[in-house]
């Protein structure tokens, strides 16, 4: 970052989610990071292709920062693991960072490990937090025994998404027809059959449902080529769909708390003012991204910070930030059913119960921190 800015910031190359972090392939396997320092230890930097080096903060960001914050961390360092290189899903805190929210609580830097083993580094204690899905945190912990320990929530809704190809117009016309969610026992195809069903369809008599590796891109390309006549998609998926003559024939807002930060419990025990302090500063910065005046110099920090973000994504603005939990919490009930449904369909086992491995305490007090109410205020 430049001189007299508050923090530093670094971040690994960017490497495509692969589906062995499904549950079966967690828990204790798989290989410690190996780019992964210690809190405190150096760090190298390796940006995904075709991005450039973080610029930072801008003078207008810098601006915001408090002169003082009630929580302060412990270490004034940390590690954090992330496995999705899109902007979007590592908003928050970055933004924390470039607008020095992080340092106000005496965090100063944060080395940004980008790689889909997050599990594993926790496990080896070269990460301090990571941000995973709720079904591969809480999946690791229950199968491992290991007291992988969720702390707060990022994602707490999802778009469900039917698109559907170019010469479909109602739902009649996906009669006989094909459609694909991805595996066939996943969670996709689960939402796919009830969407069907609100559309008056039969699943299991009226469409055929297909298999497909990759992810929603590659049920896109399908889409435009004609080979499915309907697959589950996301917000970012429309211009390209309807640029083709496609259209979403379905598109709700639903609630699936799936995604957060998880953290090992003897790490927390040890700092938990800094887990506190930085989920307080990561909140702060997902307060200041979620009003709508700030949303130019949000997408242009990211790109300072060599994020390459197309104008159709800038375009889907609030629709992407509906899906954030505007204060880290959630609903219980909203977590207890869709605990249910990953179990259901197998992406989590049989018998976890999911306030076992998630402990509020720190969320609680960062809610403190910036007048938020507790939320959940128990589970």
């Amino acid at each position: 970052m430049t001189s007299g800015e508050k923090g530093t910031s670094e971040r690994t190359t960017g490497v495509d989610r692969r589906r062995f972090l499904q549950l079966g392939g967690l828990g204790v396997a798989g290989a410690v990071l190996a780019a992964c320092g210690g809190s405190n230890g150096g760090t190298t930097t390796t940006l995904a292709p075709g991005t450039t080096a973080a610029t930072g903060t801008t003078a207008a960001a810098a601006s915001e920062t408090t002169t003082a914050a009630g929580l302060q961390a412990n270490l004034n360092s940390l590690v954090l693991g992330e496995w999705n290189p899109n902007y979007a899903s590592q908003w928050g805190y970055q933004l924390a960072d470039a607008l020095g929210y992080m340092a106000d609580y005496g965090i100063d830097t944060t080395d940004y490990q980008l790689s889909d083993e997050y599990v594993a580094g926790l496990l080896g204690g070269s990460l301090d937090i990571a941000r995973g899905d709720t079904n591969v945190l809480m999946g690791s912990a229950f199968t491992s025994g290991e007291p992988i320990t969720m702390m707060s929530l990022y994602r707490t809704s999802e778009w469900q998404i039917m698109g559907v190809r170019e010469g479909i117009e109602t739902p009649e016309d996906l009669v006989g027809g094909t459609i694909t969610g991805g595996q066939l026992e996943g969670r996709n195809t689960v939402v796919l059959r009830n969407i069907l069903r609100s559309l008056g369809l039969d699943p299991d008599e009226d469409m055929e449902f297909v298999a497909m590796t990759g992810a929603s891109d590659a049920r896109l390309q399908a889409l435009l080529a004609g080979t499915v006549d309907a697959a589950n998609l996301f917000p970012r998926h429309r211009a390209g769909l309807e640029g083709a003559g496609g259209h979403f024939m379905y598109e709700e807002l639903e609630p699936a708390p799936q995604e957060g930060f998880a953290a090992m419990g003897p790490w927390l025990e040890e700092n938990g003012d800094t887990a506190s302090a930085w989920i307080a500063a990561e909140l702060k910065a997902r307060t200041w991204l979620l009003d709508p005046a700030n949303k130019d110099e949000a997408y242009q920090l990211m790109i300072d910070r060599g994020f390459d973000i197309p104008q159709e994504f800038i375009d889907q603005y609030e629709v992407e930030l509906e899906q954030f939990s505007p204060d880290g919490g959630f609903e219980t009930s909203e977590m207890d059913d869709f605990v249910e449904l990953l179990v259901e369909v197998g992406d989590l086992p049989e018998g976890i119960e999911w306030r076992d491995h998630f402990d509020p305490t720190y969320l609680w007090a960062a809610q403190d921190e910036l007048g938020l109410p507790r939320r959940p205020d128990s589970i």
